[in-house]
């Protein structure tokens, strides 16, 4: 019986840690959240049903929330969810969001893991960690895929602990940012070093830019704030307002550019 593993991710964090999983449980498939949405009648999972995706706000990503909402669970065997999170006290919110959306649907969540990752949202106060530190946060991800993978190959349940579980979303908005973040790319701009590449239409997972003019724009549809499009952009000249302009970009060494282009919605 097959394996299957929904994942969404900007700069390849969450699907590293997918495909580490999905190499340690036998017959998995993985299958991109974004790309999928809107045919997603067409899915009907059986065995093992796992979502890999960030950790937004302390909660779940729209998409994700849109797609685990209308997925149909009803002949999976086990549920689980793997959430990547940047700063130490990043996680949270996740599991409880989780639970209610699949209580509603009238099934059950089995498992869930917290997996810390390289920070990469750059919006607020804080940058990308130190490259240094890249390196031990790569390998602690991975054996932590590990241990997840042989969780799901024995059915085991177990739920990782969170401080920020319930108190995390009421504190840091969660509510606001998912009633907003469609609309929330106002703030992207782009420099005059621009190429036209278009590089950063080809990894918005859900195709919210266009060119205009030779530049990049923002519709203002479904942008999901993952920064797929400034960090991963070869000139390094799409900023967010002006908070940007002096922080690094990051992308998951271990993901290729065309992996990150192939989650893109058609």
């Amino acid at each position: 019986m097959a394996n299957t593993i929904f994942y969404f991710t900007g700069t390849g964090n969450s699907l590293k840690v997918a495909k580490d999983i999905a190499a340690g449980v036998e017959n998995s498939n993985i299958i991109s959240m974004a790309t999928n949405l809107e045919n997603i009648s067409d899915f009907a999972p059986q065995g093992a049903v796992g979502f890999v995706f960030p950790v937004y706000y302390f909660g779940l990503p729209q998409i994700v929330r849109e797609f685990i909402s209308s997925v149909d669970l009803s002949h999976a065997s086990y549920i689980y969810i793997v959430c990547t999170y940047g700063k130490t006290l990043g996680n949270g919110g996740c599991i409880s969001q989780t639970r209610k959306i699949l209580k509603d649907k009238g099934v059950k969540l089995n498992s869930a893991f917290y997996v810390k990752s390289v920070d990469n949202f750059i919006l607020w106060t804080w940058d990308v960690p130190p490259a240094e530190r890249h390196t031990t946060l790569h390998e602690n991800a991975y054996k932590k895929a590990e241990y997840i993978a042989k969780a799901v190959s024995d059915r085991a349940e177990h739920f990782d602990r969170s401080l920020n579980e319930y108190t995390g979303p009421i504190l840091f908005g969660y509510n606001h940012f998912i009633e907003t973040v469609r609309t929330n790319d106002k703030a992207f701009n782009c420099s005059d070093k621009c190429t036209s590449c278009g590089l950063c239409t080809d990894v918005c997972p859900t195709g919210n830019i266009r060119f205009s003019d030779g530049y990049p724009t923002w519709k203002s549809e479904s942008c999901q704030r993952c920064l797929a499009c400034l960090h991963l952009c070869p000139m390094a000249c799409i900023q967010y307002g002006k908070i940007t302009t002096k922080r690094q970009r990051y992308k998951n060494p271990h993901i290729t550019l065309d992996e990150l282009k192939n989650q893109v919605k058609i």
